[in-house]
C-alpha cells in the first residue's frame, strides 16, 4: 500500500469514497439527489483545482493501482475560498442550498475520509489519518480537526483512540456532529 497524493485521473475511483463518507452532504454539494448525477459531480469536483474536494486536497491508499481510501484535507483558514467555487457552481445551476461552515482557523481540517469495504480493517484509515497529521506537523499546523457524526460510534472509538478530543458540537446538512480535534505535537499514533 502506498499513500500518495490524489491525482485528477483518481476522480472517478475516488467519488463513490467520497459519496459513502459524506451520504447527505454529497446532495447538498452537487445540487442533486439522483445518485449518477452525484457521482459524476464530485469526480467533477476531485478534478477541478482550488476547491474543497479538488485532489489537490486528496491523499489516497493506493493498493496495486487501486484507491482502497481517500481522506480529504485543507486548512481551516482556507474553508471560505475553497467552497466559492462550489457555492458559485449551485447558484448558478439553480441551486439555493447553503454550505455550512464546518471548520476555521490555523488548524488542518479532515473533511472526509472512506475506505472500501474489502480493505476494511487493514488500518488504512488510520494510516490517511497519520498522514495528514505528518502533513499538518510539516506545515506547521498546530492542530488537526475532523467532524464525526454523533450517530457513528465507530468512528468516535477510532478518533478517540488515535487521540482526538471533542471540542464542541456543531450541525452540517440537518444532522448534529462532535467536532474533535488532536494537537500535532502530541503524542504519534500507536497502531
Amino acid at each position: 500500500m502506498n499513500i500518495r497524493q490524489a491525482t485528477k485521473q483518481d476522480c472517478t475511483q475516488i467519488a463513490p469514497l467520497m459519496y459513502q463518507a459524506i451520504h447527505d452532504i454529497a446532495y447538498t454539494l452537487t445540487g442533486s439527489t439522483n445518485t449518477d448525477e452525484v457521482l459524476e459531480r464530485l469526480a467533477m469536483w476531485v478534478e477541478k483545482p482550488k476547491n474543497r474536494l479538488s485532489h489537490e486536497n486528496i491523499w489516497v491508499a493506493d493498493v496495486e493501482g487501486e484507491v482502497a481510501g481517500m481522506i480529504i484535507s485543507y486548512r481551516g483558514d482556507e474553508a471560505e475560498a475553497l467552497d466559492r467555487p462550489i457555492r458559485e457552481w449551485l447558484t448558478a445551476h439553480g441551486s439555493k442550498v447553503e454550505l455550512d461552515v464546518e471548520t476555521e482557523g490555523f488548524v488542518q481540517y479532515i473533511d472526509s475520509l472512506a475506505v472500501l469495504e474489502a480493505y476494511g480493517g487493514r488500518g488504512i484509515g488510520t494510516k490517511l489519518i497519520e498522514q495528514i497529521c505528518t502533513v499538518a506537523a510539516e506545515r506547521g499546523v498546530p492542530a488537526v480537526t475532523l467532524n464525526v457524526d454523533q450517530d457513528n460510534q465507530a468512528a468516535h472509538r477510532l478518533y478517540t483512540r488515535l487521540g482526538f478530543h471533542k471540542e464542541k458540537e456543531i450541525m452540517i446538512s440537518g444532522s448534529r456532529f462532535d467536532y474533535m480535534k488532536k494537537e500535532t505535537r502530541s503524542t504519534p499514533f500507536s497502531v
